[in-house]
C-alpha cells in the first residue's frame, strides 16, 4: 500500500466530528419548548441534557466553521456519548419516540 492510499484511509476528524453534528441535528428535536419538556413524572431531566447537548453541539459549529480546532478521536467520542444518552434520557420522557435500527441484510 502506498503512502498516498494509506493517507487516503486514515479518517478525517473534522469531517466525522460535521457529520455528528448534523446527525445530532437531525435526530435531537433541538425545538421544543420547555413545558413541553417538563411534564408529568420526569426520569432524567431532558431540559439539562438538552441544554447541554445543544451548548457543545454549537460550540463544536463554530470552532469547526472557524476553523481553531480540530477534533479529536475522544472528543468524537465524547459528543456521541453525549448525544447518546440525551436520546435515551428523551425516549424515556416520551419526547421521541422509541426506534429499532434495521441491520441490512446479508
Amino acid at each position: 500500500m502506498t503512502a498516498t492510499q494509506q493517507q487516503q484511509r486514515k479518517p478525517n476528524t473534522i469531517q466525522a466530528m460535521q457529520q455528528l453534528l448534523d446527525t445530532i441535528r437531525a435526530t435531537i428535536p433541538f425545538g421544543l419548548k420547555e413545558a413541553d419538556m417538563c411534564q408529568g413524572i420526569c426520569r432524567g431531566c431532558s431540559k439539562k441534557m438538552m441544554e447541554m447537548l445543544d451548548s457543545e453541539v454549537s460550540q463544536w459549529q463554530v470552532d469547526l466553521d472557524n476553523e481553531t480546532v480540530i477534533p479529536t478521536f475522544s472528543d468524537l467520542a465524547f459528543m456521541e456519548k453525549l448525544a447518546r444518552r440525551t436520546h435515551k434520557v428523551m425516549q424515556r420522557n416520551n419526547l421521541i419516540p422509541s426506534q429499532t435500527i434495521d441491520t441490512p441484510a446479508q
